[in-house]
């Protein structure tokens, strides 16, 4: 009886152990953020901000515009708390009298410390200003950085919702434009990242 018992309860010791293998051996991965391979990832959101301009010769910003944005970014992770990509951010704003869409094409870094949900981004990279009224099409090109710092809130395996705050500063700087200026883009919104 005693043999029993003891072969019993290393078999109910050792199923536990065979039941994560089987489940491993089928692709299944642990949900947690630690135990995901590195791997490519994929984010898509929308945000709202202001947008303000300066003037190289001005002192002060200009009044802010209020408008939306659209975000996409892709890449992968160098290791469980670092991951490298490009962002893509698209503001728009139409007004009555004029249309203005100003983009930044970056690479970014996202760090999470202490292995937790919540990251802190940075990056450098291009800016693109577009504005359109009744004169005609305005075009510009410059270059700029970016900040931000998110949360990573799971609602599926590979899924996760990403409320986000993001800042962007641009400079442009035109050969023959009478007047340089900058473009400061603060945006709140939420993103849906994959993984």
């Amino acid at each position: 009886m005693r043999g029993t018992l003891r072969t019993l309860a290393l078999v109910s010791l050792l199923l536990p152990l065979g039941g994560s293998a089987a489940a491993q051996h089928r692709g299944l991965r642990p949900v947690d953020r630690e135990a995901t391979d590195p791997g490519f990832w994929a984010i898509v959101g929308v945000e709202r901000g202001q947008e303000r301009y300066r003037f190289d010769t001005d002192n002060t910003w200009s009044d802010p515009f209020e408008a939306n944005s659209l975000i996409l970014g892709a890449g992968g992770n160098i290791s469980r708390d670092f991951q490298l990509g490009v962002e893509w951010n698209i503001w728009s704003s139409y007004e009555a009298t004029s249309d203005q869409r100003l983009q930044a094409l970056s690479l970014v870094a996202n760090w999470y410390p202490a292995h937790g949900p919540v990251f802190l981004k940075g990056g450098i990279g291009l800016g693109f200003n577009r504005i359109e009224d009744n004169s005609g099409v305005f075009r510009d090109s410059g270059y700029g950085t970016t900040v931000g710092v998110g949360i990573d809130i799971p609602i599926a395996r590979r899924v996760a919702i990403e409320p986000r705050a993001d800042l962007y500063l641009q400079r442009y700087d035109s050969p023959g434009q009478a007047n340089d200026y900058r473009e400061r883009l603060a945006l709140l919104g939420v993103a849906i990242r994959f993984r």
